[in-house]
């Protein structure tokens, strides 16, 4: 049976009315210019603000009292347990497809208008855009639902559905892992071809963006000379960091939106698992008690929740109470993936001077900046990687870390402790790969993942 997937309604979006020339339009049904194709993109509702939280909801950088686990309903626990749940419509497998379906729209379109005399100067941000979207999407549907890349399975490992046609009888099949990698890549290479450096808001990906969401594609395939290229390539365009000292650690939101890091704006605007507010979610302590009194970090990220201590440190102007938060890619991103990158090639020196590069503008500066050192490559990663998990924490990217460092050898095993009952998920356990959404298993007569 065919997937039905709803029509999509351009609407407006009023962050893009402040920062974007082209606004999207709610009277477009049926995109016919360039400026159409450009409005469904730029509607950042449906393309920046419903990034997937599966995988968030199911990581260690949080733990929930019993009293919090009551709250969060059936789908919460299930996740913040590992436990299977129906998980229907709707649910973010069906946000997935909509923001893949407006890529589709796109391209096709864009195939449309070159035949019509539209020139391919005139569609090239139009057709970038549009790549860069589906690739963003296909791959955090990748960390969620498949295992781990492993070059010695990735051919037989069960991927996701990779939909290239905006075509609603076109059968939904899953594809490998390894095909769905290789979609990923081959999107955003063609994509960075098409952009310019930069865009006129972050919002809309841009060069630097597809070079560092490659850098990520690549690192979670453990293939790090890959990664470290197009960090580079990344940082050669953009590489501007935040000073922390600048930073007020007093207020609730202490950062703005699309600051001076930020590659490409995107967020949960709200959890279908779990709030990331003082009543639900709570820091996991050994997480923040591995804060230096004088990291900034830990007066910027946390704030005091009566025993312990929640998170507040995003990347997002946010009111009190909000629960969103920055998922897009940053800069500082960039720079520990490029660190991690040299010292897997064995370049210590060069990676411990890109993550001080970094470190120095998180530590307090009426305080001499002790620079990181290592006394060998071993003990450089591990350095880098504890810097990577506290710098890019609640960033939607530690349940792919898990995955990878655990193929890595690194013995990761996740626990949750529920009034003494305690429920651990091992090292490379089959249900790193999150199932797909049930109705979604009965309407296309797809495989579900093993062990659910």
């Amino acid at each position: 049976m065919i997937i039905p997937i709803a029509l999509i309604i351009i609407s407006c979006c009023s962050a893009c009315e402040k920062y974007l020339d082209v606004k999207p339009d709610d009277k477009i049904t049926t995109p016919a210019t360039v400026k159409d194709l450009q409005a469904m993109l730029d509607n950042s509702d449906k393309m920046n603000i419903k990034s997937l939280c599966y995988d968030e909801a199911s990581a260690d950088d949080y733990f929930m009292t019993p009293e919090n686990y009551a709250r969060v309903g059936l789908r919460g626990q299930a996740a913040y347990l590992w436990e299977p749940w129906p998980n229907e419509y709707t649910n973010e497998w069906a946000k997935a497809s909509e923001e893949v379906y407006v890529s589709n729209v796109c391209l096709e379109t864009t195939e449309k208008l070159l035949k019509t005399g539209t020139s391919e100067e005139e569609l090239k941000n139009v057709k970038g855009s549009a790549l860069f979207y589906r690739a963003f999407t296909w791959l955090k549907l990748l960390w969620i639902h498949s295992k781990a890349y492993d070059e010695t399975s990735a051919k037989t490992d069960l991927g996701i559905v990779l939909r290239e046609t905006a075509d609603f009888n076109v059968p939904s099949i899953r594809s490998s892992t390894e095909e769905g990698y290789n979609r990923v890549i081959k999107d955003l290479e063609q994509a960075i071809d098409l952009f310019p450096n930069a865009q006129p808001h972050a919002f809309r990906p841009s060069k630097a963006a597809a070079h560092a969401l490659l850098a990520r594609t690549y690192l979670s395939m453990r293939k790090y000379d890959l990664a470290l290229e197009h960090a580079e390539k990344c940082l050669n365009i953009k590489s501007d960091l935040i000073d922390y000292n600048t930073i007020n650690a007093t207020v609730y939101s202490p950062f703005q939106s699309y600051n001076p890091e930020v590659l490409f704006h995107a967020e949960i605007s709200a959890f279908s698992y779990f709030n990331v507010q003082p009543a639900y979610a709570m820091v996991d302590t050994t997480l923040y008690q591995s804060y230096n009194q004088n990291d900034l970090r830990k007066g910027v990220f946390f704030l005091s929740n009566g025993k312990y201590f929640s998170f507040k440190g995003t990347y997002l102007s946010r009111a009190t109470g909000s629960n969103n938060l920055f998922t897009g890619i940053a800069t500082d991103e960039v720079y520990l993936i490029k660190a991690e990158c040299l010292t897997r090639i064995g370049k210590t020196n060069e990676a411990m001077a890109t993550l001080n590069t970094l470190m120095k503008k998180r530590w307090r500066s009426s305080v001499s900046f002790p620079a990181f050192t290592a006394v060998n490559n071993s003990d450089a990663l591990t350095v880098i990687l504890n810097e990577r998990r506290k710098e890019l924490v609640f960033r939607g990217l530690r349940w792919i870390d898990i995955k990878r460092l655990n193929k890595e050898g690194n013995q990761i095993t996740l626990s949750r402790n529920l009034s003494g009952k305690v429920t651990s998920l091992q090292p490379n356990s089959e249900r790193f790969a999150l199932p797909i959404p049930a109705d979604i298993i009965t309407l296309a007569s797809i495989q579900q993942n093993p062990g659910w």
